[in-house]
């Protein structure tokens, strides 16, 4: 039976036959496995349709380990646009990180709709969008559509919502009523609480780790006003790099550095900073210090990143007077 055309997924699903979940570049786990539980509820509302999950510059090592655990088809870089009549963007925060499928879904003429927790500031690509900015994943968003829609969530999937809800809320240590209500919800669902733990500890990389460690060793510590900054520069890792520096005490973290032509950087905040401050490191610094440099940041209001035409000596300078500016004092070195 075709669905309502003003609930997701917006058309009619009795002919629906190809569609593709689109997550962000370099998707992360919450973007993958999010994708994953839209992709099984497509199928349920249109069992004869194909869904692909599509991973523009692939995915991030961890979301790839548990793509083991929970395989799709994955489309290829090189697939067209032109195949596909529905497209669904997922935890993709700015339109820039759909990397060459920012063209493919402007040109192939099918609906697009976007299903999101990051402040949206460009949303004329989608046709449609179901954004909770309260939501601390976009799991949580996904399971809310289940609930709207009314369709049971089959045990598998509920465990890849968990996994991604614990994954990006830090281990609910940053999580909202909405989180703790999925958590209940999923784990009535069939999901174990335990299991998810376990997938998301998973086997250090060997690359991240020594990223980790250099990423220590090369740390600035910076004082503004009562908190304390760390910051460092690294060729890769960058979001692991900037949660270790926040792991050693830091309030604010950065890591900075060159990749693939362009500078890169993670930001982390502790829930301590952002509740004092309200800097919503998404919107009010990836997002500025980003645009400044012909790129583009965002992401949450404790964790963010962005992408810059300027030097990571530049980028990072930027960062820190933006973070020193909101907080009105001065940044400081600490010798």
């Amino acid at each position: 039976m075709a669905r309502p055309r003003d609930r997701f997924p917006f058309v009619e699903t009795e002919g629906l036959r190809r569609v593709a979940v689109v997550c962000h570049r370099n998707a992360d786990i919450d973007a993958y496995l999010s994708a994953y539980a839209l992709s099984a509820l497509i199928r349920q509302l249109s069992p004869r349709a194909e869904v692909d999950i599509v991973t523009p510059g692939k995915a991030t090592l961890p979301a790839r380990r548990l793509a083991r655990i929970f395989p799709h088809r994955v489309a290829d870089e090189s697939a067209s646009g032109a195949n596909y009549e529905l497209f669904v963007a997922v935890d993709v925060g700015h339109t820039e990180l759909l990397g060459t499928w920012l063209g493919k879904m402007k040109g192939g003429g099918a609906v697009t709709v976007l299903v999101d927790h990051h402040p949206i500031r460009r949303t004329a690509l989608y046709d449609r969008t179901i954004v909770d900015t309260k939501a601390t994943s976009a799991a949580e968003v996904v399971y809310s559509i289940y609930g709207i829609l009314g369709i049971p969530i089959k045990r598998r999937v509920a465990q890849a919502l968990l996994v991604a809800i614990l994954f990006d809320s830090q281990h609910l240590a940053i999580a909202g009523p909405s989180a703790l209500k999925a958590v209940v919800g999923l784990i009535e669902d069939g999901a174990s609480l335990d299991k998810a733990r376990i997938m998301l500890r998973g086997e250090p990389d060997y690359g991240e780790v020594i990223a980790r460690l250099k990423g220590a060793q090369r740390l600035e510590i910076i004082r503004i006003g009562p908190w304390v900054m760390a910051r460092s520069r690294v060729g890769s890792f960058h979001a692991p790099v900037a949660r270790g520096l926040l792991n050693l005490g830091a309030d604010i973290a950065i890591a900075t550095g060159p990749t693939e032509g362009e500078t890169r950087s993670s930001l982390r905040s502790s829930a301590r900073f952002f509740d004092a401050t309200k800097i919503h490191l998404g919107t009010k610094v990836a997002g500025v210090v980003g645009k400044e440099g012909g790129g583009y940041g965002g992401g949450h209001s404790t964790a963010a990143s962005l992408t810059s035409n300027l030097t990571a000596e530049e980028v990072e300078e930027r960062c820190t007077s933006e973070i020193s500016r909101l907080v009105k004092a001065p940044a400081v070195h600490v010798r």
